[in-house]
């Protein structure tokens, strides 16, 4: 369900600005979600470091959270842009807090205890959906190494609805002290660990992992990413601007009307 955003300062808005527009919605039915214990342990709000372009968690813990220092993109209101291990930018649009956004993102240890590498996390990613959000997708990815990054994809989510967000994924940590999640959050596009569009926002969080022995127990494994489903025709019919009809794969700008291809 949506939740409500704290009050925060008017950043510089986008140069263009469009009228919302309401995206028919598709079936989304996800597999069963096996239920999880609360965290105990301590975790850590991450903080900006200079060598590696990104947020980190220096030291082990349970959470490791961007807090704040998110929020919004880089032609608005994020600090620190374009927070990601590589050369992967944000879009140049978007007006915040009405136009896509990725405002937090936090990776927990699943069952309790520390991250740990062999146990499952669960990434939770804040975003902002433009619209119905009906044309928006977080694809989400882990690299096991934060000075030599190689994307692995988890798996993709749909806003499922506007404004913000709350999207949640689980996998399975992989070896290594210090390692890194991403999220592309997208409009229109194929899922991919930078698709660069217009209005999308990329970011990615670096965190600590304990490699010891005897903490991850194995009684958990990562709930399944639903299957993505495809954008619908029908989606085209009803975008009135040309920048965003062209920012979805399945639609074309002609005549002064947007239409599937």
């Amino acid at each position: 369900n949506p939740t409500t955003a704290n009050p925060t300062p008017s950043p510089s808005s986008s140069p263009t600005t469009y009228s919302p527009t309401v995206f028919p919605t598709g079936d989304f039915n996800p597999p069963p979600i096996t239920p999880r214990p609360t965290p105990t342990a301590v975790g850590a709000v991450a903080t900006f470091v200079p060598s590696l372009g990104v947020l980190k968690c220096s030291a082990v813990g349970t959470y490791c959270t961007s807090g704040l220092l998110l929020d919004g993109k880089a032609n608005n209101f994020e600090p620190n842009p374009p927070n990601t291990l590589d050369s992967c930018t944000d879009g140049p649009y978007g007006s915040y807090h009405s136009d896509e956004s990725i405002d937090k993102i936090t990776v927990s240890a699943v069952g309790g205890g520390q991250l740990e590498a062999g146990g499952v996390a669960e990434i939770q990613a804040q975003v902002w959906a433009w619209s119905s959000g009906s044309a928006d997708t977080a694809d989400f990815y882990y690299a096991a190494n934060v000075n030599s990054p190689s994307w692995t994809l988890i798996g993709s989510l749909p806003a499922g609805g506007r404004g913000l967000r709350t999207l949640k994924v689980e996998y399975t940590l992989p070896t290594g002290s210090n390692q890194a999640v991403r999220v592309n959050f997208r409009y229109g596009g194929r899922q991919s660990d930078c698709t660069g569009g217009t209005w999308d926002d990329v970011d990615d969080l670096a965190f600590s992992v304990g490699t010891g022995s005897g903490m991850v127990t194995g009684s958990f494994k990562p709930n399944p990413v639903p299957e993505l489903k495809p954008l619908q025709p029908s989606l085209c019919s009803m975008i009135a601007e040309q920048p965003r009809c062209d920012g979805v794969p399945i639609c074309k700008w002609q005549n002064g009307i947007c239409s599937p291809n």
